[in-house]
């Protein structure tokens, strides 16, 4: 969906995306990380643009590029999506972040600020993440995280490729965040910038969805 919300903190912000973003954002897509995504690897920074029109047309999905607080450089991107108000859950995904920032501080830093906004302003009981089983890296990243395996859904779905594949999945609960909140905010002090905590503007249009 279209969307006013900025998330800052840990020297990162999050800001709405835009079809605008493809072009830089595209110059990271390769094979190799674009391997175990859901959707098929964009050719061109236009298909990149078509694939971000269209989680800016999805109600359920609340997009953002995640860039550098004091240069914005762009850094990634990630979404709220599958979002529920009256199921009170959603999932985070469409995750992915250029090769020199894999293994720094700037996917949990992300992760953080989508968690606090999703359980604090959007007051859901559930966040899920879901990944291709056989992506040992993401798995394990989220599971960094703070989040609990819930199990593998065999079959799940097609591949890009035509295959089918198994898709891993996790979750956090409300009960859940505040260790894990506890946990990252440990774990990111050392990027911590002095007075600049998680700042929300707007909120989205909540949009009322079928379980």
């Amino acid at each position: 969906m279209q969307h006013d919300v900025a998330l800052t903190r840990h020297g990162i912000s999050l800001v709405p995306l835009s079809s605008a973003h493809a072009g830089p954002l595209f110059d990271f897509v390769d094979s190799g990380m674009w391997s175990g995504m859901a959707a098929e690897q964009p050719l061109s920074a236009a298909e990149l643009a078509e694939l971000f029109a269209a989680r800016l047309e999805d109600p359920a999905t609340i997009p953002f590029a995640v860039v550098e607080q004091r240069t914005g450089a762009l850094l990634g991107t990630s979404s709220l999506c599958e979002y529920s108000p009256r199921q009170q859950r959603l999932e985070i995904g469409g995750t992915f972040y250029g090769r020199p920032f894999w293994g720094s501080h700037v996917n949990p830093a992300a992760k953080q600020l989508l968690l606090a906004y999703s359980f604090d302003v959007l007051d859901v009981h559930r966040v899920a993440f879901r990944c291709d089983a056989r992506n040992t890296r993401s798995a394990s990243a989220i599971q960094r995280l703070g989040a609990s395996y819930e199990g593998t859904l065999r079959g799940h779905r097609f591949a890009p490729d035509g295959s089918r594949c198994d898709t891993a999945v996790f979750s956090i609960l409300r009960d859940e965040w505040p260790h894990v909140r506890e946990s990252l905010l440990g774990r990111l002090a050392p990027f911590e910038v002095p007075d600049n905590h998680c700042a929300y503007v707007a909120e989205p249009t909540r949009t009322e969805h079928a379980a």
